[in-house]
């Protein structure tokens, strides 16, 4: 949409200044034959000609005797917005004491005479002048009306142009997300402190909610400057899937306004991929977790499809983030939503969005998604369906979750062996933590359908706490700092196994006693590699009718297993969202999909679930937990079997945090070194790179990339010359330079000195910790490994812990 600016000082007949808003300085347009260079480009940014800009002039001019509209400044808007049909165009700010009445007045599609009578798709904005006690903001009518057609409002008036600029930045996260203006005022310099305030003032009259309105209050009350700048002059991205990000005030973060307008995006999204019937009748479905605000995002967001006609199934409680992609499929919908911020910290929450196929999104939805989102931000009036003061909604949600389960439960069953419950019986109790989150009534009804004694819960984190009182980090990725309570119980209880759920259990870590005494957790991609060769060596059927799927982060292990079994195997980028449509992808050419995962515990067995599936995971190592206690075997014997089978597919990751984007572009860019990418690390020589942010792949013919590829996502992978392999990248979800070493040998010993100098050469001249002034995590972790990690039953030696890092 190309958006000009109109100023009429003296009358159109005498000056008519036509302005692109990419512009905030005054520019005077007018018919004559040379301009200056500044207005021409101006001209070019919105892609005209001198000649259509002089054409459209005159065609505004010869028009305004025709319009009906009372203020020549509001007619020469309309009617070059009906000449062009480019032009979205706004309202007159003098004479503001008549307040709503005139903008009540003015809320309409208008018409004009000219060339044949013709709609006009204008909306009068009326914004209430600021020398009246007012700060610019639509009145209720006209963003009633602007949400209904669509439209951008935007501000033509005879007021000076600081005080347009003023008025147009303090609109601008709530309309102007996407135009050409944001470079010059969506981050104001600290010269601009009206423009914050005046920001700050329109989000007390949009936000929802008292707690977020108090913090911006307080930034007004203290001029805390920085904080209005940090959380009002940008827009919390809707990315991997959704959004996630830290809670509180500000277009940047996760709040009730943020969620409502996401919402109404992703409804009329769906009611233009879809027709009003097919919304109505299949809908939506809606889960939620036990972080705080989860309930009321989810509410609110209901409220939003109920106010679109569009149906609505809201799950009654909270639930595992599987149960909404599952439900997808069940109940027939066009798509679902869950919020969660999964493994994230207290303070985050997230927005994850599905599509018809049960999927996560990815293109060209969440493109068109995030461009509907933009285009419908105003907030409806949704008290019809929803209590504000205690973030409810006024119709009960349906009873979903216990007939959702069993159903769960019953499609994911036929995925594990069944055979064997008397065996399940007598093994040892398996313990379980649900990470302060939602997984142990799931997981527990699952092993009990399988036959196990009821898992023993990890009591100080067994039901949903939101504040994660016993951890730094809800992940069990984590490593000891996240589990040390899980072997705590074990060893009280006498369990040789524990079995932990992130807070939405869509993921799953798994720990084990060993002969010693000392506990072992395996890594994702150890876990990876175990099941994808018991679900393998499983299968029944034709096994070159089957695939799996991995991320290109994830250990090849799986692709050696698969390929000798004579089955398929296909790669993918990092994230569930690309893995779980790869395999629809796959089914689609007639595979059957055993299994996928990404190294980040995220495993998928079977197809009932689209996405990464920390209940049935569960189950099924459950399962072969029993096989192995029958064999007299333990988890770390049986995967020493598969590396002697299948040679050792041995991994090196690790993370630094990395707060600031632009620190780390500056560590990619200086990597790929304007095209010139290196031919060494250290002693070690690479023979291949694939560069996925811009596309290059040196052992293409072509030299371009298969993979899918962004330039807004930072990922490089080397190929070096003794088959190892390490990617370095920007996780798409937290602040962290994540980056995976793998090698392979016949030789476990040899395998582990490559891995030990090859991640030093990676570290010292490409991640340059030190120098970039990057951050170690701050809890150790499974992203850290080399051997696996061992905990003394009776007493830690947290350096010889730190040593095997």
């Amino acid at each position: 949409v190309c958006v000009f600016f109109f100023q009429a000082e003296d009358g159109i007949r005498d000056s008519v200044a036509s302005r692109g808003l990419g512009d905030v300085y005054k520019r005077q347009v007018s018919t004559q034959s040379t301009w200056d260079q500044q207005s021409m480009d101006i001209l070019k940014e919105f892609g005209l000609t001198h000649e259509e800009a002089v054409k459209l002039n005159e065609m505004a001019i010869k028009a305004a005797d025709n319009c009906y509209a009372p203020y020549s400044n509001f007619e020469v808007g309309a009617a070059i917005l009906s000449s062009s049909g480019k032009v979205i165009l706004g309202c007159n700010v003098e004479n503001a004491s008549y307040g709503d009445t005139i903008c009540a007045e003015r809320c309409a599609v208008f018409k004009f005479k000219s060339e044949g009578e013709k709609k006009i798709r204008a909306i009068s904005v009326f914004i209430r002048a600021k020398d009246y006690g007012f700060y610019p903001t639509p009145c209720g009518m006209c963003r009633q009306v602007l949400a209904e057609f669509g439209f951008y409002p935007i501000i033509c008036c005879k007021t000076p142009t600081n005080y347009i600029v003023k008025s147009v930045s303090s609109m601008l996260p709530y309309t102007f997300r996407s135009l050409v203006l944001m470079k010059h005022i969506w981050a104001p310099n600290p010269k601009n402190i009206d423009e914050l305030i005046d920001s700050a003032q329109y989000w007390l009259q949009l936000d929802p909610e008292v707690t977020t309105r108090n913090q911006v209050e307080q930034w007004i009350a203290l001029d805390d400057f920085t904080s209005m700048r940090k959380h009002l002059c940008k827009r919390i991205d809707f990315g991997t899937a959704g959004l996630r990000g830290e809670m509180g005030a500000g277009y940047a973060r996760m709040n009730y306004l943020v969620v409502q307008q996401t919402s109404q995006g992703i409804a009329k999204y769906l009611l233009q991929v879809y027709s009003a019937e097919e919304c109505k009748n299949k809908g939506i479905v809606i889960g939620y977790d036990g972080r705080h605000n989860s309930k009321g995002y989810a509410h609110i967001s209901a409220a939003v499809f109920k106010h679109f006609g569009i149906k609505c199934l809201l799950f009654d409680d909270y639930v595992a983030t599987p149960m909404v992609p599952y439900s997808i499929s069940k109940y027939n919908c066009l798509a679902g939503i869950m919020v969660t911020a999964s493994h994230n910290p207290k303070q985050d929450n997230g927005y994850k969005v599905y599509w018809t196929n049960g999927a996560q999104i990815i293109e060209p939805h969440d493109k068109n998604i995030r461009e509907h989102i933009l285009a419908n931000l105003p907030p409806l009036d949704l008290s019809e369906h929803y209590d504000y003061s205690n973030h409810t909604l006024k119709f009960p949600p349906e009873k979903l979750r216990e007939s959702t389960m069993a159903a769960y439960i019953s499609e994911a069953l036929p995925k594990i062996q069944k055979n064997t419950l008397e065996r399940n019986a007598k093994c040892k109790p398996i313990v379980y933590t649900a990470m302060h989150g939602v997984g142990y009534i799931f997981t527990k009804a699952i092993l009990q359908k399988l036959g196990f004694k009821d898992p023993v819960p990890v009591a100080e984190q067994v039901h949903p706490d939101p504040e994660f009182p016993t951890v730094v980090y809800p992940n069990p990725e984590e490593g000891e700092g996240a589990l040390n309570l899980s072997f705590k119980t074990a060893n009280a209880h006498g369990c040789d196994l524990v079995l932990a759920n992130d807070p939405d259990a869509d993921r799953l870590a798994m720990a084990e006693r060993q002969k010693d005494g000392t506990w072992r957790i395996f890594t994702g991609d150890q876990t990876g590699s175990i099941f994808a060769h018991y679900l393998i060596s499983q299968y029944k059927g034709d096994l070159t009718k089957c695939a799996t799927v991995a991320s290109t982060v994830s250990s090849k292990m799986i692709k050696g297993i698969t390929l000798k079994n004579k089955g398929k195997f296909e790669e993918t980028l990092t994230g569930f969202k690309w893995i779980g449509n790869k395999a629809i992808d796959l089914e689609k050419e007639g595979y059957k999909v055993l299994f996928s995962y990404e190294e980040a515990i995220g495993f998928c067995v079977g197809s009932h679930v689209r996405d990464k599936d920390g209940i049935t995971a569960a189950a099924t190592l459950a399962e072969l937990y029993t096989q192995l206690c029958e064999k007299g075997l333990t988890f770390s014997e049986y995967l020493e079997n598969i590396y002697k089978e299948y040679e050792y597919y041995l991994t090196k990751n690790h993370y630094f945090l990395c707060y600031d984007p632009e620190k780390m572009k500056k560590i990619f860019d200086a990597i790929r070194n304007e095209g010139k990418y290196p031919t060494a690390c250290g002693k070690f020589e690479i023979e291949n790179i694939r560069d996925l942010t811009t596309g290059y792949d040196s052992s293409q013919p072509s030299k371009k990339a298969i993979l899918p590829t962004s330039s807004s996502t930072q990922m490089i992978t080397f190929s070096f010359k003794n088959g190892a392999l390490c990617t370095i990248r920007g996780s798409g979800t937290e602040p962290k330079l994540k980056f995976y070493i793998e090698y392979h040998h016949p030789s476990k010993e040899e395998t582990l000195a490559v891995l030990k100098d090859l991640h030093q050469a990676i570290v010292d001249n490409f991640l340059k910790p030190t120098f970039y002034g990057l951050d170690p995590p701050k809890a150790q972790s499974l992203h850290s490994n080399l051997l696996p990690f061992y905990l003394k039953k009776k007493k830690k030696k947290k350096k010889k812990y730190s040593a095997l890092i």
